[in-house]
């Protein structure tokens, strides 16, 4: 791409370079909606969508509507110039077909499961098929001694306890629509998935593959967990499928069965074991034989892009327990991704590892599906901060999760916060995108400056695991914990000094690998540098290539202890080659000046370990791009070296301009000073030709505009009072006092005993399908929310959820018409007005009559109008709104549910320019009115504005949805348990976050 092309792409980004979210359907689907829907994801700067069933779909999943509703958004899609993609799957993971595939036992996970028991429980042992194998040994603490193999009816000697290895089909639960997950590493049963599955689209939608619909997204598939109690597992859990015993002698020579104890447990403390290397081997041999390598070739036979992410990938210990290694996984992916959860996840290695995959075999396009379990209340810094280090990573297709088809039900607790048009702040959104598709634009096709590549060092892990060594998906072993803080500290050491650097798997290594002229090249990379740190295995075949590297002449390093093992057994063989590399004490400092090349963008400044960098060599130039990676502190004053060049450009991905920056040259290279703040990026381009460009506006005003302490203001929604408290009662004697309204919905279900609602629950079309969920009426019952007054509103409205369902309403005794007026935020809330007559001052109750289903549930309700909201005893009191807002948070202002957008009127600004600095507002993103609109969206939230007007914050739905009463307010994630917090995580009181303009701005002239 020349350097016109990419400039034209920078500032017009087309589709390709657009984020395409997770667009969840998650209800009844109607086919107007969701073409007008489609309409928003556009709006939202979008250039697609993946159509991902969800918690809460109503209408049948890969049903005749299903397919004809796929079909019309993909023709209108195609017409409004939006990419449509597939899911492979209701909910996930990815194999089960929503249970239809795993209904027949024999294509359900299964797992070999070990059980140590005594004399008089080997007595009573049922010797069934199930059993693989028991044995007796010596046992103590996990430290196993003396095996030998038991037949039934053998008793065992002193001191022996019997180890029994059973095999047995993964349990069933909802989740899976009452049935299980599948043996992916079963070729049957994916074959019988790729039927139901991939075969009914190609039969529905096959005319409109590669054209109208892009190709289909796969969500954590694995091939089930090993020796760990997260998701479906079971510590002394491992998983297994017919006939591996068999295959495990094939390929590796010698016998499973015999050797199951080695597997499960230790001969001694801190052992590597082949026995368990090489299970895990199997394991993803079979895994990417059976699953992987099939849906992929499907797909590229049925003209569809195979992309998606497999679970679980944060760290080694979580890729090891769920998959082996994902970045073989990723070879068999067009555009492999990843899924990085939470607002701090800092695992770095995890872009970094898909990107060194997607450099090496030529992948273009490298997805992550980001912004999960992040809450309501992310702000658009948030989204930057947690978008940023990931496409510095090498990440350039952006699934932001998650959209939200309906809110309805559960729905609206599954992982939000929507980002869609229930977010008050979704017709701004498009700044976030057309940011991140400008970056996307610039680096595309670039070629990085790197020669290192760090071995991985995953296969040590898989050599010391045991039934004890993770704790859910992280290490328990001391061993394994080591390693798992090495791998950090290597990266860290690497990345905190802006080295470049890939990961190399040691399989795609022996495949992709050859040395020619002192260059390691893996696919189509060429390295000069090997690292090996934090490793206590390396294969046999990567240290062929390290040696044949050495006596080419090229560099192999190794940091701290050299390993001991070769595939997994002890071996002198890297000893000998380490004499003739390298080797450096395991010292980040050490690590740093080995692997070191020259080509290094050097940055003098404090906090210099957190200004991270990425250099591309690009048609016409190079670009670089630096990212403070320290969010709460900017850096003034940081000299930066941008290495060789005669000439500079900023690339402003914020507005589409390109500048030119203040810089010098200094002994060949480019070299600046530059303020960064907290979170803060620049790009630059490096061009070989200089050309006209415009300087950089760096105006801020010298006169200070003095403010008020309090400011008229204008909101965009009315109020909103939250009414989250219930009683309940029927004529059945049913009478639960008033509660938090999801703890009275699980009283309820506990008295019919009937499954609780959650992001697990039997999706609603299989309950109406196969259980007649919508038939059986459980009861009609009332409801009764109250809501105190202190001054008499007027023009109130009630807001409801399924209404379908309410059979009345009553206000203070007096019968309302549950009558719509329109809809409010989604479309599964409805506005019934109240006339002012029912309502008094003092208690209040709002009571309504519905019938309840076990597709129903119990919600809370909401009034809106012109009217303040403050709290007496913890509960809400509707009284006057405030006639001037004042500088703080306006959730003790009469507005602590509010959350649509408040502008704050200025004077004394008319036919000014100002420079405007907000420092701190709680909101999504601060708009300057004035003569154009200014959004304010990232750090440092400041712009120059001509006319000043208002300073509009624009608030995010925390406030309004919750969760309430969870305690401490701030999570490390979000989803539906947040929403039924109880004990030391609950309190009655309302727990809200401060909104509004929280201190002054700054206005000069």
């Amino acid at each position: 791409m020349n350097l016109v092309k990419r400039q034209e792409l920078f500032q017009n980004p087309t589709r390709q370079y657009r984020g395409k979210p997770f667009w969840s359907w998650n209800g009844k689907l109607e086919e107007q909606e969701l073409l007008r829907q489609i309409d928003i994801i556009k709006e939202m700067g979008f250039g697609g969508y993946f159509m991902h069933s969800r918690t809460g779909l109503e209408t049948e999943y890969l049903g005749e509507e299903w397919f004809t509703l796929i079909n019309k958004c993909a023709e209108y899609g195609d017409q409004k110039g939006m990419e449509s993609w597939l899911y492979d799957e209701d909910r996930w993971p990815s194999g089960s077909a929503g249970g239809m595939v795993t209904k027949e036992e024999k294509y359900r996970a299964m797992f070999m499961e070990m059980l140590c028991i005594g004399e008089e429980e080997l007595e009573e042992l049922q010797w069934d098929k199930s059993i693989a194998a028991v044995f007796a040994c010596r046992l103590k603490d996990g430290i196993f001694c003396d095996k030998r193999l038991l037949k039934k009816g053998e008793i065992l000697l002193s001191e022996e306890t019997a180890v029994v290895f059973r095999l047995r089909y993964s349990a069933c639960n909802d989740n899976y629509n009452g049935y299980c997950y599948l043996d992916t590493m079963n070729k049957e049963a994916v074959q019988r998935y790729i039927e139901v599955t991939h075969e009914k689209y190609n039969e529905k939608s096959g005319d409109k593959f590669g054209v109208k619909i892009q190709g289909i997204f796969t969500d954590e598939p694995h091939r089930g967990c090993c020796f760990t109690d997260f998701a479906e597992g079971e510590v002394n859990a491992a998983p297994y499928t017919p006939g591996m015993f068999d295959e495990f002698e094939i390929r590796f020579g010698y016998s499973l069965l015999d050797n199951l104890p080695e597997l499960f447990l230790r001969k001694q403390p801190g052992e590597l074991s082949k026995v368990k290397r090489d299970y895990f081997e199997l394991c993803q041999q079979l895994f990417l034989e059976n699953f992987a390598i099939p849906v992929y070739r499907w797909c590229k036979e049925h003209n569809l892009i195979f992309t998606g992410h497999v679970l679980h990938e944060d760290s080694l210990c979580a890729q090891s327990v769920m998959q082996g290694s994902l970045m073989r996984f990723y070879e068999y992916m067009e555009y492999p991704g990843i899924d990085l959860l939470a607002e701090h996840t800092q695992c770095y290695w995890v872009a970094k590892q898909i990107d060194s995959v997607a450099r090496q075999l030529e992948k273009e396009w490298v997805l992550s599906e980001l912004y999960g379990c992040t809450g309501w209340q992310t702000n658009f810094q948030s989204y930057k901060n947690i978008g940023d280090w990931q496409v510095l990573f090498g990440i350039n297709l952006r699934c932001p999760h998650l959209s939200w088809y309906t809110m309805k039900g559960e729905a609206k607790r599954d992982y939000p916060a929507s980002i869609f048009h229930q977010s008050s702040w979704y017709t701004d959104y498009h700044y976030v995108e057309d940011y991140y598709s400008r970056i996307h634009a610039v680096l595309h096709d670039g070629k990085p400056e790197c020669r290192l590549l760090v071995i991985n060092p995953i296969e040590s892990v898989w050599a010391r695991a045991y039934s004890g060594a993770f704790n859910g998906l992280s290490a328990a072993d001391i061993q394994i914990e080591r390693l798992e803080r090495q791998y950090a500290e290597v990266f860290h050491a690497l990345t905190d000094n802006r080295i470049d650097f890939d990961y190399g798997e040691e399989d795609i290594m022996a495949r992709h690998g050859r040395v020619e002229n002192g260059i390691l090249y893996v696919g189509a990379c060429a390295y000069t540098k090997v690292l090996a740190a934090g490793a206590d295995t390396l294969r046999g075949t990567t240290v062929e290539l390290l040696k044949e590297l050495v006596r080419q002449g090229g560099s192999v390093i190794f940091a701290g202890e050299i390993p001991a093992y070769m595939d997994a057994e002890e071996s002198e063989e890297i000893k000998r080659l380490a004499e003739e590399a390298v080797i450096i004490p395991y010292e980040q400092s050490a690590i740093a000046d080995a692997c070191r090349n020259g080509q290094e963008i050097e940055v003098r400044s404090q906090g210099s370990h957190m200004i991270y960098a990425r250099s591309m060599i690009v048609e016409g130039g190079r670009v670089v791009m630096l990212l403070n990676t320290d969010r709460m502190n900017g850096y003034d004053n940081v000299t930066v070296n941008l290495g060789s060049g005669a000439y500079a450009e900023l690339w402003n991905a914020r507005d589409g301009k390109i500048t030119k920056p203040l810089y010098k040259k200094t002994d060949g290279c480019i070299e600046m000073t530059i303020n960064l703040e907290a979170g803060g990026e620049r790009l630059y381009l490096i061009p070989d030709t200089l050309r006209d460009l415009p300087d950089g506006e760096d105006w801020n005003g010298t006169k200070e505009i003095p403010l008020p302490e309090a400011f008229t203001y204008t909101l965009s929604e009315k109020n909103i009072c939250v009414l989250d408290m219930v009683a309940v009662q029927n004529e059945a004697g049913i009478k639960l006092p008033q509660q938090e309204v999801l703890k009275a919905d699980r009283a309820l279900r506990d008295y019919y005993q009937i499954p609780y609602r959650g992001g697990e629950m039997l999706q609603p079309w299989y309950e109406v399908k196969f259980r007649g969920g919508d038939k059986e009426l459980l009861t009609q019952l009332t409801a009764e929310y109250s809501v105190e007054i202190s001054a008499l509103p007027t023009g109130v409205q009630l807001v409801v959820e399924d209404l379908e369902h309410i059979c009345g309403l009553t206000v203070n005794g007096k019968v309302v018409p549950a009558v719509s007026k329109g809809k409010w935020i989604d479309i599964c809330f409805d506005r019934i007005p109240i006339p002012d007559e029912v309502w008094k001052e003092g208690h209040n109750t709002v009571s309504l009559i519905m019938d309840y289903y076990k597709t129903c549930g119990l919600e809370s309700v909401y009034l809106t109008g012109s009217f303040g909201v403050e709290f007496n005893d913890g509960r809400p009191t509707l009284g006057q709104l405030p006639q001037k807002l004042s500088i703080g948070d306006i959730s003790t202002q009469g507005l602590p549910f509010y959350s649509g957008s408040v502008i704050y009127h200025v004077d004394g600004c008319k036919d000014k320019k100002v420079s405007v600095s907000v420092e701190q507002f709680g909101g999504a993103l601060v708009k300057l009115i004035g003569k154009e609109e200014m959004i304010l969206a990232f750090q440092p939230h400041s712009a120059v504005v001509e006319d000043l007007r208002g300073i509009q914050v624009v608030l995010t739905r925390r406030n309004t949805f919750g969760p309430f009463h969870q305690i401490p307010k701030v999570a490390y994630a979000y989803g539906p348990a947040n929403f039924l917090t109880e004990g030391k995580e609950w309190q009655d009181d309302y727990v809200l976050y401060e909104q509004g303009l929280l201190t002054k701005p700054v206005i000069r002239n």
